[in-house]
Parts: C-alpha cells; structure tokens; sequence
C-alpha cells in the first residue's frame, strides 16, 4: 500500500510495531499556573449571625379539627386494644374452648374390683351452640366392665347431639377398676364439637387421676421358714375375696426361685406348672392352692417364691395377665442335711419311678457326709417292701450285703485301718440291682416296690446317732395281654372259600382279639390295625356291645374299648381275601400293625403293647395243615 494511502490508524500501527520509527516520548515538562483566589469572608463572624440568634422563633399554627381528629383516633386505638385483649384474654370469645368445662364428680380413691361410679359435666358457656357434639372416654388399664367384670374397657364414644349455649350435658360412668394397692390409674375425659359456620374441630379434655385403694383379693402365703436342701415341702396359697360384686377369671401365677422344682399341685395347673386359672370368685368366696416341691441349693442360702393375683384379659386363659390385685412372698432358709442322699434309677432321679415287670433296675444311692465332724462306724442301709419285688434278682455292689429274710442290703462305709470312718465332705456311692416279678397279679397295691434308704453314724465327740432317711418308690406299669389270631374253621363266622387260598377266588377267615389286664384300669384303651394287600372288611362280631369300627380310606380297624379293668375283652370280626397272581407262592398278610394303647387310670402312665401281624398260616386252627397257607394257581 501507497505511503500516502494510509489512514491514520494504518499509520499509527506502523509506528507502534515498527523497530526503527518507534521513539521515546521526550520528557518535556510545563509548570502549572497559578490562580490567585480572593479572600472568602467569614459569613459566621459577621453581626448578622448575632442578629439571627437575637429574633425569637415563630410557632406555626394548628389548626383545631385536626387536634381533635387525632386525640380521637388515638383513644380508639387504645380502646380496641382493650376489648380485643378482653375477649381473647378473658374467655368470652364465642369459639373458645375455655368456656367449655368437663367437670367430674366422683371419689379420688376407689377399691380395687369394686363398682366405681364418675358423675361428669360438660357446660358450655359460650355464646353460640356446641355442634356434632361427642363424648368420649379412655380408660385406664385394669378397667372392666361392672355388668361382666371379665369383659375389658379400653375406650367408648357417645353423641351428645347439640349443646346449646349456656346449656350442659351430664353423664354417669360407670366401670370397676382393677389393679393393686396405692397404683394410680387416669381417666381421660375428652368433648370434640363443632361451631356452626365453622368447619373446624374443636377439642377439650379432662384428665381425672384415681388412686387405687383396697384390694379385692388377699393372698396368704403358707410354707415353712426353712427346709433342707433336696427334702420336698409343702407351700398353701389362700386367696379370699373381700369385695361385695363377683370378680370373674382370677388367674394365679407363682415365680419359682433357682433350685426349685415342682412335684405336683392342686388344683391341677393351666400351663408352665406355675399359672392356675381358679374362675369366678362370689363375694365371701376363699380357695387354696397347695404346691408340693423340692427346693435344693447351699447352707444358709434363702430363696423368694413370689404370687401374683389378678384377672385374665378379655376372658382370656393367658398365662401372662396383665392386671395384677395383689402379691405376695415368701422367703425359704435352706439347710444342708447333715448326710446328704441321692438316689438315681437307671439314670433317673424320681420319688417314683415307673418300670415295666421284670426290667432291672440299676439303683446307685450317692452318699456325702456334710458334718465338721468326723463319723464314726456309718452304715448304710436300703430297706425293701412290696410283694412285687423278685428277690433273686436283688444283687448289692460295693461290698454291700443282701439279707432276704430282713428284705435288706447293708453297707458298711469306709473302712479305713481296720476302722468305720468317713471323714468331713467325704462321700461315696452304692449301687444295689433288681427287678419285680414277671407277672404281678392282684391289687394294684402290689404293683409297688418301696426303698427306704437309710444311713447311720456317730460324729466324734458326740455320743448320738446321727440318721437320715430318703424314701422312693417303684411302680411296676401295667402288663397288658394282648391276643389275636385268626381261624377258617372255628369261630362265630361261618367261613367259605379254598383252603389253600386260590388266584382270584374269595376266601374268609375269622379274626379274634382278645385283650386282658391284670394289673389296674386303664382309660381311653384301644386296639388298632391294618388290613393287608387284597384283603376286605366283611362284617364285625354280632355282639353290640363292643365299639369296632372299620375305616376303608385308610383300610384300618379300631376297637374301642374305652375304661376295662382285670377282667379283660374279646372282640372278632370276619375278613375275605382275594388272592393276586403276584401272591402265588406267600402267605399273604391278612392283618398287620397290630397295637393297643391305653392309659393307667391311677398313674397317668401310657401303656402300649404290640402283637406280631397274622398271615394266612393259621397255626391256631385245629383243621389247618402245611401248606394250606400258600396260594396257588386257579
């Protein structure tokens, strides 16, 4: 581009990026000049400041309607403010819940289980109506309805309609409170209600607090101060009612300390061996619980066993009951025998121990000697009776002695250089072994046997005799009889078909069952069975009055036979076999699964007895012969 062409700017960028046309700006410098400013005059020194100052200042006017204006508008203001706190402050707001009052009149302490009865109040004192009235009550826990004290009330609502201003609305509640002495109970009166215009709920509740007073129930706890450790004792709680209305399902329920064990109770339990559900008690009313058990543990140690009294919740048999009337405990010294005993059967450690006839009985007897002082010459001793024990089964171990005319074992205890001795906390065991007769006919009686077990020593220093004695028993359990055979020829049934059994062709056979009992009544005793494969239910014996029914869904027989005693039952029933091919050659089975149970009426013991399946090998049938058993061809 043309040097003359160029803009000023084109220019000036040339110069900027050149090398050789850049030039330093040269440092030239002009003095500034001078401005000569007058003299300002002080305006504040001058005498028209004191001029100023001299003149008095002139108050505008005020014109008086709006004087008057303001004085007005600000005694208004004062005078809302008033009203306003008045209304909102004081109560008389026409939607305030503080001009609705639940009052109640009632007592502050009621007995326990008794009818108790609230008058309440609900006043509006507001200036318009009370709308969609409600009434509702929550009751404390306990609480029970007075026209069936087995039935809980936890809560219950009731329309009140239109309360009108200035107007009340009275209740009375009735309902019975159960719980124990001293707790305090509260019962929460609550009114909901709506203004009229208004959408809005409104809410007003009453907390009233009653103090339980009297209980019902008293309970006595009745047992000794002390016992020896592993001895059973005896515990009686007495409950007695003292209110004058029924209390309905009362329930008692016992906390047993550590070392206790039940032995048994009457009235029976409701579960855990500790609840007992006693039903309604009249006015007047006692009844007495008596626990037997057995409490071990160390000298001097004291062990609690509390009682808990109250009533079931919704008539419900639950162990765990929540309202409680009354409690009570009692404390139990424990003292160590001064020989501690032990007996074990077979394992067992029982005041009876139930067996069946002829079992051995392995017996070991643990002995300890619990004194400071040293024995002298002890001897232990295992005393026999009963009839149903077999004497020549008896075999004492340890050195011990059997004497069959005294019915005795003896055991001399630690013979120590040529001296009876057993030193402080030494101990030992016996064993003794023997069974009952096999079969024990007679009273029940004589189905026991009894041991007494005795230990005797003298401690040094003294010249007494020390004894302890531990009595068990051994329940011989019932020997049931249990017979079935089955015949062609004899019986009550005319029997028809091939003998041997034939393919395809019907054969049937008499069954007979024969059950005797010669020990004790038995109850809810029975016979089940099963037919076998290709076998059928014909007919039952034609006496009524045995109950033998046969079901073929499961193809099972029962005979019930109910309570029988010692003079034992027969029943018979016919059955048809109708052979296979698959059977040519067997003995099919005609009855299997053979078994009776029952239950000792005395001893609660379940006895059961099993006999072998039968076949069509009638060996009990005086016309049969080998091989009229096997099945053959058609």
């Amino acid at each position: 581009m043309a040097e003359e062409n160029k803009s000023k700017v084109d220019e000036l960028s040339d110069t900027l990026y050149s090398r050789t046309r850049y030039q330093d700006p040269l440092d030239k410098r002009a003095p500034v000049r001078e401005v000569e400013s007058p003299d300002v005059k002080e305006v504040w020194e001058s005498p028209a400041l004191d001029e100023i100052l001299t003149r008095e200042r002139l108050i505008p006017a005020t014109s008086p309607f709006i004087k008057k204006f303001f004085v007005f508008a600000l005694l208004f203001f004062i005078a809302t403010i008033l009203v306003a706190g008045i209304i909102f402050m004081g109560g008389t707001n026409f939607i305030s819940s503080k001009n609705v009052d639940v009052s109640v009149l009632g007592p502050t302490t009621a007995s326990a289980g008794e009818v108790l009865e609230l008058g309440v109040t609900i006043a509006n004192k507001n200036n318009t109506d009370l709308e969609l009235a409600n009434f509702s009550i929550q009751y404390p826990s306990g609480s029970r309805d007075p026209a069936d004290s087995a039935k809980s009330l936890t809560f219950s609502k009731e329309e009140l309609g239109v309360i009108g201003a200035g107007d009340e609305a009275t209740r009375n509640v009735r309902f019975v409170l159960i719980g124990s002495t001293g707790e305090i109970k509260e019962v929460k009166f609550s009114v909901e209600y709506k203004i009229k215009g208004s959408n809005a709920t409104f809410y007003k509740d009453k907390i009233y607090q009653i103090t339980i007073g009297n209980a019902p129930l008293t309970i006595t706890v009745e047992s000794p101060p002390s016992v020896t450790s592993g001895d059973t004792f005896t515990t009686t709680v007495e409950l007695a009612l003292n209110s004058t209305d029924i209390l309905k399902n009362v329930m008692l329920r016992a906390e047993y300390p550590y070392g206790y064990s039940v032995v048994s109770a009457v009235p029976e339990f409701l579960t855990n061996n500790n609840v007992w559900a006693l039903g309604d008690f009249p006015p007047g009313s006692k009844k007495t619980v008596t626990i037997r058990g057995r409490l071990v543990g160390e000298n001097q140690e004291e062990r609690t066993m509390r009682f808990y009294v109250g009533v079931s919740e919704s008539g419900s048999l639950s162990p765990d009951f929540k309202s409680i009337i009354a409690s009570a405990q009692h404390t139990v010294a424990i003292s160590r025998p001064s020989i501690g005993l032990s007996v074990n059967f077979n394992g067992e450690s029982a005041p009876v121990y139930t067996t069946s006839p002829a079992r051995p009985v392995s017996t070991a007897i643990k002995f300890q000697n619990n004194l400071p002082e040293k024995l002298l010459n002890p001897k232990l001793e295992v005393r026999f009776s009963g009839t149903a024990l077999d004497k020549a089964t008896v075999f004492a171990q340890n050195n011990g002695f059997y004497d069959s005319g005294a019915n005795r074992v003896t055991w001399v205890i630690g013979i120590s250089a040529g001296l009876t001795e057993l030193n402080p906390g030494e101990g030992g065991t016996a064993n003794v072994n023997f069974s009952s007769l096999p079969t024990t006919t007679g009273a029940s009686t004589n189905r026991e046997i009894d041991l007494q077990i005795v230990f005797i020593g003298t401690p040094v220093g003294s010249a007494k005799t020390v004894s302890v004695t531990e009595s068990r028993t051994v329940r011989i359990s019932s020997q049931v009889s249990l017979s079935s055979k089955a015949f062609y020829s004899i019986g009550p049934f005319t029997n028809t078909g091939p003998i041997p059994p034939k393919v395809e062709a019907t054969t049937t056979y008499a069954v007979i069952w024969n059950v005797g009992n010669v020990q004790s009544a038995l109850s809810d005793a029975k016979v089940t069975a099963r037919l076998g494969t290709g076998v059928s239910w014909v007919a039952a014996h034609s006496s009524l009055s045995e109950d033998i029914a046969y079901d073929p869904g499961s193809n099972t027989v029962t005979w019930n036979m109910g309570n029988i005693s010692q003079s034992g039952r027969e029943v018979a029933f016919q059955i048809r076999l109708l052979p296979s091919v698959s059977q040519i050659g067997t003995a099919p089975v005609l009855v299997s699964s053979i078994v009776f149970t029952g239950i000792e009426a005395d001893t609660g013991t379940s006895v059961t007895v099993a006999s072998p399946a039968l076949t069509t090998r009638l060996t009990g049938d005086p016309a049969f012969i080998q091989g009229d058993d096997v099945v053959i061809k058609k």
